[in-house]
C-alpha cells in the first residue's frame, strides 16, 4: 500500500502570473495532496529585464495564492547554473533542494505545458502530468503589450503593469478637476489629493500644518493611491492629484528651516516613499486662473508671483526626483489642458486594444 501523499511540482519564470499558469496550477491542486509552486530566475533573464526581478515575482505568486493550504511557493535562483537548455542536472539538484525533497515520505509529479520539458524529465525518471496550455495566452505575449491582456494578468503582478499618471502643479489651477474628468473618460479609478481630505477632516489650514501633520499626507498619500493600484477599478491606468513631490514641495514652502532635526526625518520619510513611486506619465498644470478660497488654502500664495515661484521651485524637484519620467506642461484653458493631456495618456496607455 503507498501512504505517500502526492506532490505535484509547477515550475516557471512566471514573467508574469497569468491567468493560464493559475488553471494550470489550480487543476493541479485537484489531482494532488500537494502543489508547489517553484519561480524560477536569474539575473538579467525576461523578467528582470522589466523590473519583475526573481525576489519580486516570487512574493507575487506567493500572494496570489496566499490562504490555498494545498499550494506553497518557493523560488529558485538559476544565476549560477548553465543556462537552458544545459544545466538539466544542477537545476535539478538545486530545485529538489529549495523543495525539501523526501522520497521516503512524498511521491513526486513534475506538471507541465511544454513538450521538450516533459521528453527531458522522463528521461531522467520523473513522473510527469502533461497539462496542455489553456486560453492561448502568454506571459511574452502580456509582456509585450500588458494593456491588450490586462484581464488575463495576476492581480498582485498588475501593480508593476499598471500606467501611472502623476498630475501635479500649484494649488488653485483646476487639477483635481481634470484628473477627475479624465479619470472618467478612462474609467480609471483616481487618487485625489489627500491634504484636502485632511485638513477637512480636522479643521487646519495650509499654513497651520506642522511637521507631524506633512508625515501623515506623505504616508496617506501614497497609502491611499497604493490602494487605488490593488483596486478591482483598476483597468492598467490610475491617475494621481497629487504624489509626495508635491508634499515635499509645500513642506519645504512653509517649514524647511524652522527644525533642522524634523527637517531631516522628513526629507528620510520623503526619499524612501519617493523612491517606491515610478511614474509613467506626469502632466504639470502651471499656474492659470483665479485662485480660488475654499477656506483653507492660504491666501499668501493667492498672488500670481507666488503661485508662479511655487510652480517653478515644484518643476526643480521633479527634474531632480523624475528626471527619467516624461512631463508635458499645460497653460492653456481647460479644453486646451484636457485634450492634451488624453493625447499624451494615449501614448502610455492602449485603453481601447
Amino acid at each position: 500500500m503507498n501512504l505517500k501523499k502526492t506532490v505535484g511540482i509547477v515550475f516557471g519564470t512566471f514573467a508574469p502570473l497569468h491567468r493560464g499558469h493559475v488553471d494550470l496550477i489550480q487543476r493541479a491542486k485537484k489531482q494532488f495532496d500537494k502543489v508547489v509552486v517553484v519561480v524560477s530566475g536569474y539575473k538579467e533573464d525576461r523578467g528582470d529585464k522589466i523590473g519583475l526581478k526573481l525576489n519580486k515575482r516570487f512574493r507575487y505568486v506567493r500572494e496570489a495564492f496566499a490562504g490555498d493550504e494545498v499550494i506553497s511557493v518557493t523560488s529558485l535562483d538559476e544565476t549560477l547554473i548553465p543556462r537552458y537548455p544545459d544545466g538539466w542536472e544542477p537545476w535539478l539538484k538545486k530545485l529538489q533542494d529549495s523543495v525539501d525533497w523526501n522520497e521516503n515520505k512524498y511521491d513526486y509529479t513534475f506538471v507541465v505545458s511544454e513538450g521538450e520539458y516533459k521528453v527531458e524529465l522522463e528521461r531522467r525518471g520523473y513522473k510527469v502530468l502533461f497539462g496542455e496550455r489553456t486560453l492561448g495566452i502568454s506571459a511574452t505575449m502580456i509582456r509585450e503589450n500588458p494593456d491588450k491582456y490586462w484581464r488575463y494578468i495576476s492581480a498582485p503582478f498588475r501593480r508593476h503593469f499598471t500606467k501611472k499618471v502623476l498630475i501635479i502643479g500649484s494649488a488653485s489651477n483646476g487639477k483635481t478637476t481634470l484628473a477627475t474628468d479624465l479619470g472618467r473618460f478612462y474609467d480609471a479609478p483616481v487618487s485625489l489629493e489627500y491634504a484636502r481630505e485632511y485638513q477637512v477632516k480636522y479643521n487646519v489650514k495650509d499654513d497651520e500644518l506642522t511637521q507631524t501633520d506633512f508625515h501623515y499626507l506623505l504616508l496617506n498619500q501614497y497609502q491611499q493611491t497604493g490602494n487605488i493600484i490593488d483596486s478591482k477599478e483598476n483597468r492598467g491606468l490610475i491617475i494621481a492629484d497629487t504624489n509626495s513631490t508635491v508634499t515635499k514641495a509645500y513642506y519645504d514652502y512653509y517649514l524647511k528651516g524652522k527644525s533642522p532635526v524634523e527637517d531631516k526625518l522628513f526629507d528620510g520619510m520623503f526619499n524612501h516613499i519617493n523612491s517606491k513611486e515610478h511614474w509613467d506619465l506626469i502632466i504639470f498644470v502651471k499656474p492659470t486662473g483665479k485662485y480660488v478660497d475654499d477656506g483653507f488654502r492660504d491666501q499668501s500664495m493667492s498672488s500670481d508671483n507666488e503661485r508662479d515661484k511655487f510652480s517653478e521651485y515644484l518643476d526643480s524637484l521633479r527634474t531632480i526626483f523624475h528626471q527619467d519620467t516624461n512631463v508635458i506642461y499645460l497653460n492653456g484653458d481647460y479644453i486646451d489642458n484636457y485634450q492634451k493631456s488624453k493625447a499624451a495618456i494615449d501614448e502610455v496607455y492602449n485603453f481601447d486594444l
